[in-house]
């Protein structure tokens, strides 16, 4: 039987929530319940490592999971996985699930990034691929190899306020396809407003 390696998680969580009247995102409730604690617990069967959630003191996170944050904050998403990265610290083998609190289809994909992965052995990573109108490479919704990983932050140098796919698109990534609804993010008003019917829906079934 094969075994993995362990796999972490850094949850993003520490935007300002702009488009959205500056809410918190990992406070958003959907169908009564905290974005963040969606997706962890959506997480939570394939995550079993080290979890860390990268937001602001005011967020907070279930005992067990680590908070930390980018120094100075707003530093942007790359930035987010630097601080994540130090949180979990060095392994010999393991790898790291990254993905936005906004995400909350983030347990479907969890297992489909691991399966990639694990098929392909000689990757860097595994990522999503999917969106409108184009579908797109999503780094924000991926799994790395620990060690893969941070020598890419280490090359991009400064990350603050830098582009996440200028600094990963360097990496081996194995593309996992899927669909819009699948991937999609909350970042709009009328996001919140779709994603809040669709979790109702779930509950009223």
């Amino acid at each position: 039987m094969l075994v993995l390696p362990a796999v972490h998680a850094i949850i993003l969580a520490g935007g300002s929530g702009r488009r959205l009247g500056y809410l918190a995102k990992a406070d958003i409730r959907l169908a009564g319940r905290r974005l963040l604690d969606i997706v962890l617990d959506g997480i939570a069967p394939v995550a079993k490592g080290t979890c860390v959630v990268v937001a602001p003191e005011s967020v907070s996170v279930p005992a067990g999971v680590t908070r930390t944050l980018e120094d100075p904050p707003g530093g942007g998403p790359l930035a987010g996985i630097g601080a994540g990265l130090a949180a979990i610290g060095a392994a010999e083998e393991a790898w790291v699930l990254v993905c936005g609190v906004d995400t909350p289809a983030a347990g479907a994909i969890a297992p489909l990034l691991v399966d990639a992965l694990r098929t392909h052995p000689e990757c860097d990573g595994a990522l999503v691929v999917g969106g409108r109108p184009e579908p797109f490479r999503q780094y924000l919704q991926a799994i790395y190899r620990l060690d893969a990983l941070s020598d890419a932050l280490r090359t991009a140098g400064d990350l603050r306020d830098r582009g996440v796919t200028g600094a990963l698109r360097v990496l081996n990534l194995v593309e996992v396809p899927v669909t819009p609804d699948r991937c999609r993010d909350l970042d709009t008003p009328a996001d919140l407003a779709r994603a809040r019917n669709e979790w109702e829906g779930r509950i009223r079934r």
